[in-house]
């Protein structure tokens, strides 16, 4: 009887060692499934960002549309449909209505010239989350005059000419680039110039920094399922200025993201907001 009393609490122990011991064991797969799944779905991923700046990037230095018209046109540049069903939507909007605030590429004779402008740009700001709303880190140093805030169109006016007629230019820069008349090119934006600055060299400045037709563009590109169902989303920032999107593709230097200057992946969590606003 005393033995099998010692026994009883032997057996017992034993089997909770075991327990834990599997418990422990199926823990550490489920762990090594989930780490294996994972990776399996960041390759993926990977391979499948890899495909879609590829086929972006051959679409916009072949495009045979100039890339201001489809902006007009609502934005939507392509629809694209892979073998497995998958559908690839190109969207374009004007990216250049800020403020150059990065400098290291900015040519000499405009090294200047960009840094009055953040200068002016940052005093008007107020606090930091307005001037990153304001700026820009790629580009040319030049703002469009189709999308800038008209408090930006007035900073930019405001290096050469008082506050007010500054800030009536900018307002009618912002009136009349909604009208359905400023189709035919930059002489809309070179009137109202001309209205305001009578000096030939201010006038010529201001040239330079307000431009009608932008070459900064911004593209997103949603990748659906064979259901419709979103599954990424990509932003890409692209200078087309012709000559100089062909030079960068016939250098022969190694560029990762291909024509484009900053190319990144939209977070999961902003998908479902940006899903609305794309289809």
């Amino acid at each position: 009887m005393p033995r099998r009393a010692f026994a009883l609490p032997l057996v017992v122990i034993l089997s909770m060692v075991a327990t834990m011991a599997i418990a422990v064991m199926l823990e550490r797969q489920s762990q090594q499934t989930l780490v294996t799944v994972r990776q399996l779905r960041w390759t993926q991923d990977r391979h499948l960002e890899s495909g879609v700046r590829e086929v972006v990037g051959a679409w916009v230095k072949g495009s045979s549309r100039r890339l201001g018209e489809i902006s007009k046109s609502g934005g939507h540049a392509l629809d694209l449909m892979m073998e497995d069903g998958r559908n690839f939507r190109l969207d374009l909007e004007d990216a250049q209505g800020s403020v150059l605030a990065a400098f290291d590429g900015v040519p000499a004779n405009e090294a200047a010239l960009a840094r009055n402008l953040y200068d002016t740009i940052a005093m008007r700001a107020g606090d930091p989350r307005t001037l990153e709303g304001w700026t820009r880190l790629v580009g040319p140093v030049a703002v469009s005059a189709a999308s800038a805030p008209e408090a930006v169109l007035a900073a930019v006016a405001s290096t050469r000419l008082g506050e007010g007629q500054a800030a009536a230019m900018a307002r009618d820069i912002v009136l009349a680039r909604a009208s359905p008349d400023q189709s035919g090119g930059p002489q809309w934006l070179r009137r109202i110039l001309s209205e305001y600055v009578s000096d030939l060299e201010d006038r010529r400045e201001l040239q330079r920094l307000i431009v009608a037709e932008p070459s900064l563009w911004r593209i997103r590109v949603s990748v659906f399922d064979d259901r419709g169902r979103l599954l990424s989303m990509y932003e890409a920032i692209v200078h087309v200025d012709g000559r100089e999107l062909r030079q960068r593709a016939d250098s022969g230097d190694f560029t990762p993201l291909g024509p484009f200057l900053l190319w990144r992946r939209v977070e999961d969590a902003g998908l479902g907001a940006m899903m609305g606003a794309t289809r």
